[in-house]
């Protein structure tokens, strides 16, 4: 669609009006002669509205004598009629030119990746494994192979089910669907101990088949045996099992962390400097004013890649840099406030951590030594949990 609008726009095109009573004729005559028509359309069966190439437009005119047609121009477009009227400004038409093939050479390039359906995998690991097949910005989309790349990355992966590469405009968009670990299924019928996948303490079990190892109370590891696949019946001896439990235990996980009764704080004084640089490619041009005018600022820059059309990227991209005045100062707490701070941070870093947002089934401890300078503050979950896996 680009290649046709670039080249329709270099040569020139002209939207005409025909009248007359053969116009069927006309465009009949038309098509033998190889003059196309598009977005055509007939009115009243006397009036053929129709854009041609502004090559043919005198080619029509004595096909419209031959069928006592009249033809009008409604309107003309393309470089060929702006150069005509700035033809006194040949340095604007000359640059304008050099512009549209600069455009037009740039489509044939990379200028944006963007990836999607990453969830344990990072995006820059996705890039970087990409750059290693040839994509990359600045690269010609000629001389990729797509499908090749798809399935080489898909085997050199066990982490990736599917990926899909896909070329739109001078975008490529890369679609992933990550690969689930299969847990290991032991047949029922073949014998097997639960083992312990997590370390803690016991704290509830319920033995269907086998023989319980531990008791509730008891400190486990990771490994440990939790029920043997065995039996000893009266009749039957000792024989081997196929293990069937629930065990429960209580992990523990802690987090600590100590602050000064007296911090010093940055807060923004409502003071900011904006500053704008542009990145064209791997060339960078800086329009700062001057040195920053705050000794102390909170800098936040916001990046736009500039182009042409939805997919149509080319390599500038805007960055918006705003520099927020900090002001320095001191916070005293008291020993309860400064409690209260560290135990909301410990708490949510351990929420964030354990990806909890149910806390209710949490028991919670929090020990606090307090010194001349500050408060250390241990936080403490149990957790109860569900473990075990056959082996």
């Amino acid at each position: 669609m680009i290649l046709k609008w670039l080249y329709r726009y270099i040569f020139g095109v002209v939207e005409i009006i025909v009248e007359g009573f053969f116009v069927e004729r006309f465009m009949n005559i038309c098509k033998a002669e190889e003059i196309f028509f598009w977005s055509s359309h007939i009115e009243k069966g006397t009036i053929l509205k129709a854009t041609i190439n502004k090559s043919d437009f005198k080619k029509i005119r004595p096909i419209a004598r031959k069928t006592s047609c009249r033809v009008q121009i409604n309107k003309k477009s393309g470089l060929p009629f702006v150069v005509k009227k700035y033809k006194k400004r040949k340095v604007f038409a000359i640059a304008f030119l050099v512009i549209a093939i600069f455009c037009f050479v740039l489509t044939r390039f990379i200028w944006n990746i963007e990836v999607s359906g990453v969830q344990n995998i990072s995006k820059e690991e996705i890039l970087s494994d990409l750059v290693t097949y040839g994509i990359q910005e600045g690269k010609l989309k000629s001389k990729l192979d797509l499908d090749k790349i798809k399935n080489e990355m898909r085997l050199n992966r066990n982490d990736l089910a599917w990926i899909g590469i896909d070329i739109q405009g001078t975008n490529v968009l890369v679609t992933v669907v990550e690969a689930v670990e299969e847990p290991e299924i032991v047949d029922e019928n073949t014998p097997c101990n639960i083992v312990a996948d997590k370390a803690g303490t016991v704290s509830k079990m319920i033995v269907r088949n086998g023989t319980a190892r531990v008791n509730v109370g008891d400190r486990v590891s990771v490994g440990d045996v939790l029920v043997e696949g065995v039996m000893e019946g009266k009749y039957t001896g000792i024989r081997e099992v196929h293990s069937d439990a629930d065990i429960y235990l209580v992990s523990v996980y802690e987090k600590e962390k100590k602050e000064a009764f007296i911090q010093k704080i940055e807060e923004r004084t409502g003071n900011m400097q904006k500053n704008v640089e542009i990145y064209i490619h791997n060339f960078k041009i800086f329009f700062n004013k001057g040195v920053p005018k705050f000794e102390n600022c909170d800098t936040i820059k916001t990046y736009k890649k500039l182009k042409l059309f939805s997919n149509y990227y080319i390599p500038i991209e805007i960055v918006n840099v705003m520099d927020y005045e900090l002001e320095k100062s001191f916070k005293s707490y008291t020993q309860q406030e400064l409690t209260e701070k560290i135990t909301n941070d410990l708490r949510n870093d351990l929420n964030q951590e354990l990806s909890i947002s149910d806390t209710s089934q949490i028991d919670e401890k929090v020990d606090c030594i307090v010194d001349s300078d500050g408060v250390r503050v241990r936080l403490s979950y149990s957790v109860e949990e569900k473990i075990g896996k056959k082996q």
